[in-house]
């Protein structure tokens, strides 16, 4: 008979080394617009694709959220549970931002100056705000708009692929899941070289869910390999193949980064998922002595932790300061523009902290005590073609 005892590879359920991988991807996300972007200077594109932490928050997303609906696929409360917790989650705090950006739309007209015009009024659809829409919109026009909310692009992109995940994992079995995600993979690239060819506007490739569903998709491959005891005991026993993988693929970033590789929108994105995908396993099956220092550091772990708040407010923080202080966009062409720039980002990762510790924490512990997945969790079974045994819940915060 096959061996059916529940088997998970982390028995306490928490996970601490993926704060740390959240702390890397804002980090990076912090680096590009904070030092790439307002930087004129050369030494400053060698760092350009730092915008690439969105991917990590990509794949991430896919291997924590599918995971999640894994492990409480057959429970009553499923849709319930799920998208209640995700509402407390990401709505307060972004309702909040939303509303102080209503009131500077509002406030801010033709004759105001320009670097305040750019900030609150980006020529987008406000209404496409409300729903999670403004990538369609930015895609449409081929501009990121207001930059107050440009960020909010890859967050529209997670609340689509949370809308839309909980249908697929509840109907789908093992088997098919995991064809849908590797189809998920093969199909983003092809879409972006469909787009490419009809002449579409590169910023489509970049703020669309299916254009970028390759990351989301190996997310959901590593869920299914960590519930999987033969899967996952290949990985911990072959780490010297990941290593492999990861210079390889990190090569190729590298020489992109020096070259500035043209067809990013092409095979990029996808190559940079696979680098993360690598580092993630990494970080999981087994961790090393450097992968326990990096992400298991203090710091990086406390920033990866408030990252929902570093991400959504350090753009607006950063313009605000400048336009306060300079009356203009941020720059970093003196002493005192990289002055006013390192304190948007102190104030920024202030707001953070305290949005962390009296409004975010507060509703997560809500949503958790109010809804809660029914049902007994070792009876949630992932089977695939008999490759796949059954896993015991493996409860990861998200």
């Amino acid at each position: 008979m096959p061996d059916l005892r529940p088997w998970t590879p982390h028995p306490t359920g928490r996970i601490p080394e993926l704060d740390g991988i959240r702390g890397l991807a804002i980090t990076l996300v912090l680096i590009l617009h904070y030092f790439v972007v307002p930087t004129p200077s050369r030494i400053a594109l060698y760092f350009r694709l730092a915008g690439s932490g969105v991917d990590l928050f990509f794949v991430l997303s896919g291997f924590l959220i599918a995971g999640i609906l894994l492990d409480a696929k057959q429970s009553p409360s499923y849709y319930k549970t799920f998208y209640f917790r995700r509402f407390y989650r990401i709505i307060p705090l972004y309702a909040i931002w939303l509303a102080i950006f209503v009131i500077g739309v509002f406030s801010v007209g033709p004759s105001s100056p320009l670097p305040l015009r750019s900030t609150f009024n980006g020529g987008l659809g406000l209404w496409t705000y409300f729903l999670f829409l403004q990538n369609f919109s930015m895609a449409k026009w081929g501009a990121i708009g207001a930059s107050w909310m440009g960020i909010t692009w890859s967050l529209a992109v997670e609340e689509q692929f949370y809308l839309l995940l909980p249908l697929v994992v509840r109907r789908l079995s093992g088997r098919a899941l995991l064809q849908f995600a590797l189809g998920m993979i093969f199909v983003a690239f092809f879409i972006r070289v469909a787009f490419h060819l009809a002449g579409a506007h590169e910023m489509a490739s970049l703020v669309l869910l299916p254009c970028r569903a390759d990351a989301f998709g190996l997310g959901i491959l590593v869920a299914l390999a960590y519930r999987n005891q033969s899967a996952w005991s290949w990985f911990t026993s072959h780490r010297r193949y990941l290593y492999t993988a990861f210079i390889i693929l990190g090569a190729g970033v590298v020489n992109w980064t020096l070259r500035d590789f043209k067809l990013m929108e092409w095979l990029g994105f996808t190559w940079m998922a696979l680098f993360y995908t690598c580092l993630l396993l990494l970080v999981l099956a087994n961790p090393g002595r450097v992968e326990r220092a990096v992400f298991g550091n203090r710091a990086i772990t406390r920033l990866g932790t408030i990252a929902y708040g570093v991400y959504l407010l350090h753009t607006g923080i950063l313009f605000l300061c400048h336009f306060v202080c300079f009356h203009e966009k941020p720059t970093n062409h003196s002493p005192a523009t990289v002055s006013v720039t390192i304190v948007s980002l102190l104030i920024t990762i202030v707001l953070a902290e305290l949005s962390w510790r009296y409004l975010e924490k507060p509703l997560i512990r809500m949503a958790h005590a109010k809804y809660f997945y029914a049902g007994d969790a070792t009876a949630n079974r992932v089977t695939i073609a008999g490759l796949l045994r059954p896993q015991l819940k493996v409860k990861i915060l998200a």
